[in-house]
């Protein structure tokens, strides 16, 4: 099925707006980022829901850093400007206040149109939604870190199933490292953010964590996470890993992955689009995925979670309307329709659905580790942790600290940041 068959086929069905009891304004403002996949937002929803309430939406899209700068200034004073935000997980521990529970907006909704169906996002998605039990926002973009495998690759190896542990994995990259040409294995090597994402699944999957925010303890230097980041970064000493790769963030691993850089690589699900299109890529439609492993069982397998989430204000005088934005923007058409115009729905059944599978090929994996994922931190401290604890990883891969030496020098940073922060809030 091609991609615009499915988009022909399916419904933008928009229930007719109830009446409602704030008057009706001329737009509603909603302030997101200009990340490259709002056109199912901007191009139809926008339209559709003026179409249904004469209501205009305002979408300002912004750069990351005004992006946060416009919302904590705008909602730190109260302002009523702004209707609907768009925000991102590490920006939780300043927005929680700014919010009432939006369970209760779900519930308003599903009050409305059952069909709806709140039990339709995937566990992972409501979690990162949440701050310190509270949810402040319906997800509407939820990114995770899967595995990619060129599978015809392990087929000419001999290895017959997907690794499911890491000695496995270990093994599968051994065998299909084939340097200078092709590596084994890829990853973000450079001190950037997307280190993080690069690291945290070997991390968690291990049995390892960053802090217990509730108590403060710092566990970035547990025996897990030593064992985590040996695993890790012995794909760098053992050679399986492209020299380039020190330099490589975000952009990087898709352009890596390519230009036939390496064999497997764990990175971002929506990743898998890019590079497995054969206009765009070398290695097109070579790819396979999975889960990432566990560290000896396959169940032991969890990875990180991130995403995008909407938002209504406490401050706003549109609260009605918003949530009707929102109650169209999240419903399972549009968020079809947004899966196929660069979006990451939450949603399982979109996730999930045999046509959207044999399609793109990845949703179903990303469904899977949605359920476990562990959100990014989202407690305001984090953002100064992670620096420190970049700096740490690269020093390892770099072969300048053993990884227990770095982990413990990072353990050491992250509990006098939190004593000068007075705490981990």
């Amino acid at each position: 099925m091609k991609r615009r068959d499915l988009l022909a086929g399916t419904a933008a069905a928009v229930l007719a707006m109830p009446a409602l009891a704030q008057n009706k304004p001329d737009k509603l403002v909603y302030v997101g980022d200009n990340g490259p996949w709002h056109w199912t937002l901007v191009e139809e929803v926008g339209p559709a829901f003026e179409k249904e309430t004469g209501i205009k939406v305002d979408f300002t899209l912004l750069p990351v850093d005004p992006w946060n700068a416009r919302l904590k200034t705008e909602l730190n004073s109260g302002s009523s400007g702004i209707d609907v935000v768009q925000w991102s997980v590490g920006m939780a521990g300043f927005l929680v206040n700014h919010f009432d529970d939006h369970e209760e907006v779900a519930a308003k909704i599903m009050a409305k149109e059952p069909d709806w169906d709140w039990n339709d996002f995937l566990a992972g998605s409501k979690k990162a939604a949440s701050y310190e039990g509270k949810t402040i926002g319906i997800p509407y973009r939820i990114t995770t870190g899967i595995m990619h495998y060129q599978k015809y690759l392990l087929d000419q190896a001999g290895i017959t199933k997907l690794p499911e542990t890491f000695e496995e994995l270990r093994k599968a990259a051994i065998a299909l490292n084939n340097p200078p040409d092709r590596y084994g294995f890829g990853l973000n090597g450079r001190q950037g953010p997307a280190m993080y994402s690069s690291f945290s699944p070997w991390l968690y999957s291990a049995g390892g964590n960053t802090v217990d925010f509730k108590t403060g303890e710092v566990l970035i230097n547990s025996p897990q996470a030593v064992f985590a980041l040996e695993y890790w970064s012995n794909f760098v000493r053992e050679k399986l890993v492209p020299p380039e790769a020190m330099t490589w963030d975000f952009e990087e691993i898709v352009a890596g992955g390519q230009s036939d850089r390496y064999a497997i690589v764990e990175t971002f699900a929506p990743y898998g689009t890019l590079i497995n299109d054969p206009k765009q890529s070398k290695s097109g439609g070579k790819w396979v995925w999975d889960t990432v492993p566990g560290r000896t069982d396959k169940s032991q397998s969890k990875t990180w979670v991130d995403g995008h989430f909407l938002g209504i204000p406490k401050y706003t005088k549109n609260k009605d309307w918003s949530l009707e934005f929102i109650r169209m923007a999240c419903g399972k058409d549009f968020m079809r329709r947004s899966m196929l115009r660069g979006n990451a729905p939450p949603r399982g059944s979109v996730l999930r659905d045999p046509e959207i599978v044999k399609l793109i090929g990845w949703t179903d994996v990303a469904a899977k580790a949605i359920e476990t994922g562990v959100p990014t931190p989202a407690q305001p401290i984090f953002p100064t942790l992670g620096l420190s604890l970049r700096a740490g990883l690269s020093q390892c891969l770099l072969g300048q600290k053993t990884p227990k030496q770095a982990l413990d020098d990072v353990a050491a940073d992250w509990q006098r940041a939190m004593r000068r922060a007075g705490g981990v809030r």
